[in-house]
């Protein structure tokens, strides 16, 4: 691991030391204080990577300030500022300071993030949301299929939690409260798409990476590809693009239901790779010629209907939790190289060999150098439904918690298989484990998830502890891997790693 930051790290100490203090001399602190609620941390996290094939990752440190302020009886305003010195980022070059709400590869450090920024208006029936804000639907945890209004932060794959991951979108949220039924109501005027790394950065999807080559079956030999990451293309910016949901929800002797609608974008990457085919003539005499590939890896944005329902029940010392979601026009992504290698036929390149030949002689031998687009279809739409249950058992200090989950594809074709999908199903199950020691000031955690169709693996055991109120340390173990490399976790077994972090609220 690098110690890029080592100038740092000693003055992020000190202004742990000297921040309280410069706060409280202020002359207008007190004034401030009895105005705005100001709290927050300055959190280091460093990792140790377990395998050398990895990206460098160097240390992070995160500033995060929460305001309050209440306006009036009738209102409140809360802000959540985050600045961020990002080990992750290689290279950055975006040159801009604040995360923007179009762009899925930001590509700055250090940055700034706002979080969240809204005005609460309340009302006797009914309370109203206004600014960036985020959404919690559904009953699972961490993965919640009706749940689909914000985007996720996907810079650390899914490993941080979904509160974290899920980001804050410009939006009007309505919540109504009658003696029959709860609705709330969430419009966003325009989508705000999900954030990836780069492709050089650790975090980066390696099956959206382009293959290195694609093979011909000819004398020609596998053709050498480069891929390019095109940033997405967002829809414009009307009434018809906007994406809204609806919840309703009753609690019903002793059970907490819901009901739902969503109209809008997928929350998960969908991809497109049309492909530039270069033949250059290096030899005119022989015939020689050389043939490269540019893979364009474009994002696409397609809109979707997703029905939904929950519930939550109390017995005892245990909970259970279910979800269901179905998804009426869902768009998949197939496999880059299947596609690749069934578009590069021994006929199509014999029709493109020959327009080569035809624009050769046509320009005087002097046109050597010709490109030849290929626009594979990568995407298949399909109807789906994604559908979990959770149970949660509660003893003293102890929670333990586990959750079924699978998706189905009825209409799943074998002939032209799918990312992240065997079949038509998709099945795992998650574990989770807590327990405090010491007067509750240690914190000993467990979690794991299983998939049965790719076999992949993710086990995160960690440690926290409080030193005070107000300092938090954690350590912590993530190994990954799984049978398929090109699955959703199986894709970053070289990423396994050892993680420290350090807290400081206020």
């Amino acid at each position: 691991m690098k110690i890029r930051h080592a100038l740092t790290i000693p003055a992020l100490l000190a202004s742990l030391a000297i921040a309280p203090t410069a706060f409280a001399a202020g002359e207008g602190f007190d004034k401030l204080k009895e105005a705005v609620s100001i709290n927050g941390y300055l959190e280091s996290n460093g990792i140790y990577a377990l395998e050398d094939s990895s990206p460098d990752e160097d240390p992070s440190y995160m500033f995060e300030l929460r305001l309050k302020s209440e306006l009036g009886s009738w209102g409140m305003f809360t802000a959540i500022v985050q600045g961020v010195d990002d080990g992750k980022v290689i290279d950055a070059d975006n040159g801009r300071l604040i995360n923007e709400f179009d762009a899925i590869y930001q590509d700055k450090n250090p940055f700034l993030n706002i979080d969240e920024a809204y005005v609460d208006i309340y009302s006797d029936n009914a309370d109203f949301r206004i600014g960036i804000q985020k959404f919690a639907w559904g009953r699972l945890d961490e993965i919640n299929p009706s749940d689909n209004l914000n985007t996720e932060d996907l810079t650390q794959a899914s490993l941080n939690e979904e509160s974290e991951r899920k980001i804050g979108v410009p939006a009007f949220k309505a919540n109504v409260y009658t003696d029959l039924i709860n609705i709330e109501l969430g419009w966003i005027p325009r989508y705000v798409p999900y954030r990836l790394a780069t492709s050089e950065e650790r975090w980066f999807p390696p099956v959206l990476r382009a293959p290195v080559t694609i093979p011909t079956g000819t004398l020609i030999g596998d053709i050498p590809v480069t891929g390019i990451y095109e940033e997405i293309d967002l829809p414009a910016f009307t009434l018809d693009n906007s994406e809204l949901g609806i919840r309703l929800s009753r609690y019903i002797a002793g059970w907490d239901l819901s009901v739902s609608y969503f109209r809008g974008y997928d929350t998960m990457p969908v991809y497109t790779v049309p492909t530039e085919l270069i033949i250059d003539l290096e030899n005119i005499l022989s015939f020689e010629t050389a043939v490269e590939a540019l893979a364009h890896v474009k994002p696409q944005l397609h809109q979707m209907q997703v029905f939904g329902c929950d519930f939550s029940t109390t017995y005892g010392p245990f909970t259970i939790r279910g979800e269901y979601a179905y998804f009426d026009g869902k768009y998949y992504t197939r496999k880059t190289e299947d596609v690749l290698a069934d578009e590069i036929t021994l006929a199509k390149q014999q029709d493109i060999m020959e327009e080569f030949l035809r624009e050769l002689i046509r320009s005087g031998f002097t046109k050597t150098r010709q490109t030849f687009l290929l626009e594979p279809d990568f995407e298949l739409q399909m109807d789906s439904m994604k559908y979990g249950i959770g149970l949660d058992y509660i003893h003293g200090d102890t929670t333990l918690s586990g959750q079924l989950i699978q998706e189905y594809i009825p209409d799943y074709d074998e002939h032209k298989p799918i990312r992240f999908n065997d079949g038509g199903y998709d099945t795992i199950i998650t574990l989770a484990f807590k327990h405090y020691f010491l007067q509750n000031t240690m914190e000993a955690n467990l979690d794991m998830i299983y998939n049965f169709n790719f076999k992949y693996y993710l086990v995160r055991p960690w440690l926290a502890y409080n030193f005070s109120d107000s300092i938090k340390a954690t350590l912590g173990l993530i190994w990954l891997g799984g049978e398929d490399e090109y699955s959703l976790i199986g894709q970053y077994e070289d990423n396994d790693q050892v993680y420290a972090k350090l807290r400081y609220s206020f």
